[in-house]
Protein backbone atom coordinates (compact mmCIF):
# COMPACT_ATOMS: atom_id res chain seq x y z
CA UNK A 1 0.00 0.00 0.00
CA UNK A 2 2.37 2.64 0.93
CA UNK A 3 4.69 1.51 -2.24
CA UNK A 4 1.45 2.21 -4.37
CA UNK A 5 1.04 5.79 -2.75
CA UNK A 6 4.74 6.36 -2.99
CA UNK A 7 4.48 5.39 -6.79
CA UNK A 8 1.14 7.68 -7.48
CA UNK A 9 2.07 10.98 -4.74
CA UNK A 10 4.23 12.59 -7.83
CA UNK A 11 1.43 12.15 -10.29
CA UNK A 12 -1.32 13.54 -8.13
CA UNK A 13 1.41 16.46 -7.15
CA UNK A 14 1.71 17.12 -11.20
CA UNK A 15 -1.94 17.16 -11.68
CA UNK A 16 -2.70 19.35 -8.70
CA UNK A 17 -0.34 21.94 -10.23
CA UNK A 18 -1.56 22.56 -13.59
CA UNK A 19 -3.56 26.02 -13.83
CA UNK A 20 -7.34 26.58 -12.31
CA UNK A 21 -9.64 27.42 -14.46
CA UNK A 22 -12.62 30.18 -13.86
CA UNK A 23 -15.93 28.24 -12.55
CA UNK A 24 -17.64 27.69 -15.81
CA UNK A 25 -15.28 28.96 -18.18
CA UNK A 26 -12.59 27.20 -19.74
CA UNK A 27 -10.53 30.68 -19.13
CA UNK A 28 -7.51 30.51 -16.38
CA UNK A 29 -8.11 32.03 -13.50
CA UNK A 30 -5.71 34.70 -13.02
CA UNK A 31 -5.84 38.12 -11.74
CA UNK A 32 -5.07 39.75 -15.36
CA UNK A 33 -7.72 37.47 -16.63
CA UNK A 34 -10.41 38.37 -14.11
CA UNK A 35 -9.72 42.16 -14.53
CA UNK A 36 -9.95 42.29 -18.00
CA UNK A 37 -13.59 40.09 -17.46
CA UNK A 38 -14.63 42.98 -15.14
CA UNK A 39 -13.58 45.38 -17.90
CA UNK A 40 -15.69 43.88 -20.76
CA UNK A 41 -18.57 43.59 -17.75
CA UNK A 42 -18.31 47.24 -17.30
CA UNK A 43 -18.16 47.90 -20.67
CA UNK A 44 -21.49 45.78 -21.30
CA UNK A 45 -23.32 47.16 -18.30
CA UNK A 46 -22.02 50.90 -19.77
CA UNK A 47 -23.79 49.72 -23.16
CA UNK A 48 -26.85 48.38 -21.89
CA UNK A 49 -27.17 51.73 -19.47
CA UNK A 50 -26.13 54.13 -22.99
CA UNK A 51 -23.30 55.10 -20.57
CA UNK A 52 -21.34 56.74 -23.51
CA UNK A 53 -18.81 58.55 -20.50
CA UNK A 54 -19.11 55.13 -18.63
CA UNK A 55 -17.81 52.94 -21.81
CA UNK A 56 -14.71 55.85 -23.08
CA UNK A 57 -13.70 55.40 -19.28
CA UNK A 58 -12.53 52.12 -20.04
CA UNK A 59 -11.05 52.85 -23.68
CA UNK A 60 -7.95 54.08 -23.37
CA UNK A 61 -6.85 56.83 -25.37
CA UNK A 62 -4.54 55.14 -28.24
CA UNK A 63 -8.14 53.32 -29.09
CA UNK A 64 -8.56 52.86 -32.76
CA UNK A 65 -10.92 50.45 -34.29
CA UNK A 66 -10.95 49.75 -37.71
CA UNK A 67 -15.26 48.43 -37.76
CA UNK A 68 -14.21 45.48 -38.97
CA UNK A 69 -13.85 46.68 -42.51
CA UNK A 70 -10.58 47.62 -44.53
CA UNK A 71 -12.20 50.99 -45.45
CA UNK A 72 -11.00 53.52 -43.57
CA UNK A 73 -14.66 55.59 -43.44
CA UNK A 74 -15.84 53.98 -40.28
CA UNK A 75 -12.47 53.82 -37.97
CA UNK A 76 -12.88 55.31 -35.03
CA UNK A 77 -10.13 56.55 -33.21
CA UNK A 78 -10.19 57.68 -29.31
CA UNK A 79 -11.47 61.63 -30.00
CA UNK A 80 -13.95 60.09 -33.04
CA UNK A 81 -15.43 57.99 -30.40
CA UNK A 82 -15.98 60.54 -27.81
CA UNK A 83 -17.80 62.65 -30.20
CA UNK A 84 -19.79 59.54 -32.18
CA UNK A 85 -20.61 57.41 -28.81
CA UNK A 86 -23.15 59.26 -27.25
CA UNK A 87 -25.09 60.12 -30.75
CA UNK A 88 -25.04 56.76 -31.44
CA UNK A 89 -26.37 55.32 -28.54
CA UNK A 90 -28.66 58.29 -28.10
CA UNK A 91 -30.48 56.50 -31.37
CA UNK A 92 -31.26 53.35 -30.25
CA UNK A 93 -33.14 51.99 -26.99
CA UNK A 94 -34.04 48.46 -25.07
CA UNK A 95 -30.41 47.62 -25.84
CA UNK A 96 -29.90 43.67 -24.43
CA UNK A 97 -26.29 42.84 -24.54
CA UNK A 98 -24.38 39.10 -23.82
CA UNK A 99 -21.06 38.66 -24.13
CA UNK A 100 -19.23 34.91 -23.76
CA UNK A 101 -15.69 34.89 -23.39
CA UNK A 102 -13.92 32.02 -25.30
CA UNK A 103 -10.30 33.31 -24.66
CA UNK A 104 -7.98 35.49 -22.85
CA UNK A 105 -4.97 35.90 -23.99
CA UNK A 106 -1.99 37.93 -22.05
CA UNK A 107 1.44 39.28 -23.00
CA UNK A 108 2.98 41.58 -21.32
CA UNK A 109 0.80 44.87 -21.06
CA UNK A 110 -0.93 43.45 -24.02
CA UNK A 111 -4.27 41.22 -23.97
CA UNK A 112 -6.60 40.18 -25.82
CA UNK A 113 -10.02 38.49 -26.31
CA UNK A 114 -12.21 36.96 -28.36
CA UNK A 115 -15.43 36.54 -27.56
CA UNK A 116 -19.27 36.53 -28.94
CA UNK A 117 -21.84 38.56 -28.28
CA UNK A 118 -25.88 38.67 -28.96
CA UNK A 119 -27.47 42.08 -29.02
CA UNK A 120 -31.04 42.78 -29.53
CA UNK A 121 -32.22 46.63 -29.66
CA UNK A 122 -34.69 49.29 -31.01
CA UNK A 123 -33.79 50.95 -33.62
CA UNK A 124 -37.11 53.48 -34.03
CA UNK A 125 -39.82 50.76 -34.55
CA UNK A 126 -37.74 48.26 -35.37
CA UNK A 127 -36.64 45.51 -33.12
CA UNK A 128 -32.73 44.38 -34.30
CA UNK A 129 -30.87 41.51 -33.66
CA UNK A 130 -26.93 41.14 -33.93
CA UNK A 131 -24.38 38.61 -33.31
CA UNK A 132 -21.05 37.91 -34.28
CA UNK A 133 -17.40 36.61 -33.07
CA UNK A 134 -15.16 39.95 -32.10
CA UNK A 135 -11.69 40.29 -30.68
CA UNK A 136 -11.03 43.12 -27.79
CA UNK A 137 -7.31 44.67 -27.16
CA UNK A 138 -6.44 45.92 -23.99
CA UNK A 139 -3.31 47.72 -22.71
CA UNK A 140 -2.22 47.83 -19.02
CA UNK A 141 -2.02 51.11 -17.62
CA UNK A 142 -1.80 52.47 -14.24
CA UNK A 143 -5.40 52.49 -13.73
CA UNK A 144 -5.95 48.94 -14.88
CA UNK A 145 -7.00 47.62 -18.29
CA UNK A 146 -7.88 49.85 -20.73
CA UNK A 147 -9.32 48.58 -24.25
CA UNK A 148 -7.64 49.37 -27.04
CA UNK A 149 -10.05 48.01 -29.67
CA UNK A 150 -12.65 46.00 -30.64
CA UNK A 151 -15.76 47.63 -29.09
Amino acid sequence: MSRLLLLTAPLLALVGCGPHHIPGTDLEDTGDTRAIIDVMQKYNNALVAKDAAGIIALVDPSFHDNGGTLTPDDDLDYAKLQAVLPQRLARVNDIALRLDIKKIDVNGDQASAVYTWVSTYKLGNRSVTESDIKRMDFKRTAQGWKILSGI
